[in-house]
This record gives structure tokens, sequence and C-alpha cells, in this order.
């Protein structure tokens, strides 16, 4: 029985240092001097906009109003993505400690009310629970704030080169026949599943005449998981004119067609695909597929599956999204939800999708439903 891997997608990504953080982490953990710098950028952020504000306004509550916007704002840019200011400048990301997702906004909330309370300390203290980081003799290098929140902060590393890997086809050629033997077209050729063609020769005759030449048995290429058997008259259409005489040519046969089975050539053989959510809810589909998620999902087409997304906060719409999968790749289409379908790359960056709009979902993407966040994963092998 074979094992059981997951396979990114159609390619395959250039190896890579494997990170402290874990397997499923890309990046590495963030150094002191990062940490400090994109603070400090956020920081000066907010003061200048308390500045202007109070310039063009001359007003302590206008100002201090502004600056708990800004604040707040930035808490939810942080709990959505792991961004803030600085971080999208140094490429850092707050993560959860556990799994590559977002924070939230409780861990978010923690790590930020902790942060800002050691401002108390002369003003300096918010920068010493940042560099705390440096007295932390795990690998993941987290500080106060981080090990109380449950998050790390992650430096980025630039988007991974791949490579296409799709071999070609081997072919297959049948054996010579031997000697004094002729190949009949009119002979049916068939190919069976996990076996290599074989090619049923005609009895053996006597040759017409001694110089007549003796026909050569054509080539069979099957595709790529190939299997059936060649149409009713077995010939290609660029055969010649057939046997001949004793005194003719033979006209060169071509090579023998084979159709798949259902008329889909390289379709998928099995497996399924693997679904796992930041809230650690997990599905497994067959493939190819087409499933709906939501809330309360509901089918669209027969045969549809429906997965029903788990989200405590409800975020997530009734039928929030369709997943199409084949092996012509992934495809995801927003079912006009209320809070929206994101694509999230391996940077962190994310894109919204038109309701309605199927879009093809790349390698190493995450799809953002409300709140909720899942990977896709292809499995393969089964149970023998």
């Amino acid at each position: 029985m074979p094992a059981v891997g997951a396979l990114p997608t159609a390619s395959r990504v250039v190896a890579r240092d494997a990170s402290p953080l874990g397997p499923e982490f890309a990046g590495n953990p963030a150094a002191v001097g990062a940490r400090l710098a994109a603070f400090t950028i956020d920081v000066v952020a907010v003061a200048v906009v308390a500045v202007v504000v109070a310039a063009l306004t001359r007003s302590a509550v206008l100002t201090a109003l502004a600056v708990v916007e800004l604040a707040a704002g930035l808490l939810v840019l942080q709990a959505r993505t792991g961004l803030g200011l600085g971080n999208a400048l140094l490429r850092l990301r707050v993560s959860r400690s556990d799994a590559p997702f977002s924070p939230g906004l409780g861990r978010a909330f923690v790590r930020s009310f902790l942060v800002g309370a050691g401002s108390l300390a002369l003003g300096v203290g918010a920068w010493i629970v940042e560099a705390s980081s440096a007295w932390d003799r795990g690998a993941k290098r987290r500080s106060w704030a981080d090990r109380a929140a449950g998050t790390v902060v992650v430096a980025v590393p630039r988007r991974v080169a791949t490579e296409s890997a799709a071999p070609a086809a081997p072919s297959i050629v049948a054996p010579p026949l031997p000697g004094g033997v002729s190949f009949d077209l009119s002979e049916q050729v068939t190919v069976l599943p996990g076996a290599a063609p074989t090619i049923a020769p005609a009895p053996p005759a006597a040759p017409a005449a001694p110089s007549a030449p003796v026909l050569a048995p054509p080539q069979v290429i099957p595709s790529r998981d190939v299997r059936g058997v060649v149409g009713d008259t077995g010939r290609s259409a660029d055969t010649g004119t057939g046997t001949g005489t004793g005194t003719g040519t033979p006209g060169a046969p071509g090579p023998v067609p084979v159709e798949a089975a259902g008329g889909v050539v390289g379709g998928e053989t099995g497996g399924e695909l693997l679904l796992i959510f930041d809230t650690g809810q997990r599905e497994q589909l067959p493939v190819p597929v087409a499933v709906n998620l939501g809330r309360a999902p509901a089918g669209t087409d027969p045969g549809d599956r429906l997965v029903v997304v788990r989200d405590p906060e409800h975020t997530v719409s009734k039928t929030h999204a369709r997943l199409e999968h084949s092996f012509s790749g992934t495809w995801i289409t927003d079912g006009g939800s209320t809070n929206g379908t994101e694509l999230l790359d391996e940077t962190g960056a994310s894109r919204r999708l038109e309701p309605g709009v199927r879009t093809l979902v790349e390698d190493g993407v995450r799809v953002q439903l409300g709140n909720r966040v899942f990977t896709i994963s292809r499995l393969l092998g089964g149970a023998s």
C-alpha cells in the first residue's frame, strides 16, 4: 500500500532550510533589531497623526480620539493579517505560535495590551517588552507579550521560486513481429489497466512473392493513465492504401490512436483532497470533487459535496463559496457572501474575490472565508 503524503499541487517547491518554528512555517523567528524597528515605526506613525490633528484642530479631545482610532485600526489589522505599518515595511508577521495563521482578535488584544502597558515604565517599557525576545532560550524567540498571548513574530522570506514538474509520459513501442509474419490492421489492439498494451497478430500467411516486403507494426503511444480499445476499424487516419499487392508498395501505417475511458485523457486515479481550517476542522474529500462551503450550505448541482464550516464568530455565510478540484487545478468561487472570500499568498498579502467569478487557487495560497482560513492539500494513495 503506498504511503499517504500531502502534495502542494502540480508544481514542486525548491527545497529550503527547515524553520525553527516548525515545518508548517515558511519563515524564521524575527530578529530583535527588526522587531524594535517595526514597533518604532508604528509609534512614530501614531505620533505624527497626533501632531497633525492637534495642529489642525487645537483640541485635545479630537487628538486623543484620533490616536485611539488609529491604535484600534492597527489592532484589527494585526488580528486579521498579522501586519502593522512597521511589519509591512520590514516583512514581519505576527502569527499564532502553533500554526501559520493570523493571531485573531483575542491574541492580538492581549499582545498589544501588554506592550502598551510596558510604556507606563518611563515611556520606554514598551521597547523593553519587545526586546525581551532576546532573552528567550527557545527556538521561537518570543517576547513576554508573545508568551502571554500565544503568538510569534515571523520574518517572511522572499517568494520561493517554483519549477514545473510535469514529466513527459513515456512512449511504449510494440516489439517487432517474428520473421515472415505480416501485420493486419483490422485486428483490435486492447490495452488493459496496469499492463503494457499487446498486439494480437493475424495468423501466419504465405508471402505473395519472395520479394514482397513485410509491413512494420504500428506504434502504440498511450496517453497518461489510458484505458480502452481502438475504434471499430482499428485504422489510423494516416494509414495508407492497406496491405497492397505482391508487386505494389504498401502504404506505411501511422500510429494507432487509443481512446481514454470517458473521453478524458490523463484523468485522476483516486486520492483525496484535504482541507485544514484554522479552527482545527479537517475535511477529506474524493477527487475530483465540487463542494459548497458555508454555515449551512446548499447544493448547486447534483452530486455536490457540502461542508459545514465551524465558525464560532459567525462570519461565514450559509453558502459562502464553491470549491472545485480536478486534474486541471483547484478553483474557488465566492457565492455572494456577506464578509467575502479572499486568497492569501505566502507573503500574507490578500486578494478579495468578486462574487460569482471562478478563480484559480495557485500553489501555497490559502483561502479565507470571513474570519476562517483553510489550506488545501492533495493526498495520494489509500487503503488497498
